[in-house]
């Protein structure tokens, strides 16, 4: 598996998309931070909420780079080579959960700390509170929720194969789906992947719906995740790839 992760590494530092998107998402999510804190709010305390929160927009990027890490390699023909390396063709999709999974906690945590920057900057600022107790286990959550969309983003890939269509499809479901889904059906959002990643990094819905807990909102993602990578193992790679 060494060689295979040292593999994936290198071809993750050679994709100029993805040293772009490490670059973007840090600045994507700070400027995300500076708009509720200059919005009115109910408290201090839920403004704050609000301003850290936005520690989780780094989602969008991580899970397109975990879906580019696979995809991509299907789109240029060099699966093939993959594979011929190694034929047994799980070991390469645990090498690329691997990198991109360390990928994805990057960008995230150099995300989260953008936004904490940017974020208490502002609101110190405006002469409201900048940090409490709570904002260290918001952040965390924040930052474990994106990480683990770099791996959704691969056991998509894998699935689809097809790059655009698969971050098409996903832009679709996990920006636009389930968001609507919140606002149609609240008590059902709680158990979608959205709602569930939401959960881990403490986030609330406006809706007045009710999300799980920290603990199972991760447990309850790690779980969409792990159907998407098997799926992709037991279905998708058993295809011919010629």
């Amino acid at each position: 598996m060494i060689p295979l992760i040292r593999a994936e590494l290198l071809k993750a530092r050679a994709s100029r998309t993805t040293r772009v998107l490490v670059a973007v998402t840090p600045l994507f999510c700070a400027l995300w931070a500076c708009l509720p804190a200059l919005m009115p709010a109910a408290s201090d305390a839920v403004r704050m909420a609000n301003v850290y929160n936005m520690a989780q927009q780094a989602y969008v990027f991580t899970m397109i780079i975990g879906i580019l890490g696979m995809c991509g390699e299907f789109r240029h023909g060099t699966i093939t080579w993959s594979f011929l390396a190694s034929p047994r063709r799980g070991r390469v999709v645990l090498a690329k959960l691997a990198v991109y999974g360390l990928v994805g906690l990057v960008v995230s945590a150099l995300s989260a700390l953008a936004t904490l920057v940017a974020g208490a900057a502002l609101l110190s600022s405006q002469g409201h509170p900048a940090l409490s107790s709570d904002v260290p286990w918001v952040l965390t959550g924040a930052v474990l929720g994106s990480t683990l969309y770099a791996l959704l983003g691969v056991g998509l890939g894998a699935l689809i194969r097809h790059q655009v269509g698969a971050i098409a499809l996903a832009c679709l479901l996990f920006m636009y789906g389930d968001a609507f889904l919140a606002w149609l059906v609240p008590d059902v959002f709680r158990w979608l992947p959205t709602g569930a990643a939401r959960a881990l990094g403490g986030m609330r819905l406006d809706s007045g719906g009710e999300l799980l807990p920290a603990w199972g909102g991760g447990l309850l993602f790690a779980g969409y995740i792990a159907a998407a990578v098997l799926a992709a193992r037991f279905i998708t790679l058993r295809r011919d790839i010629t």
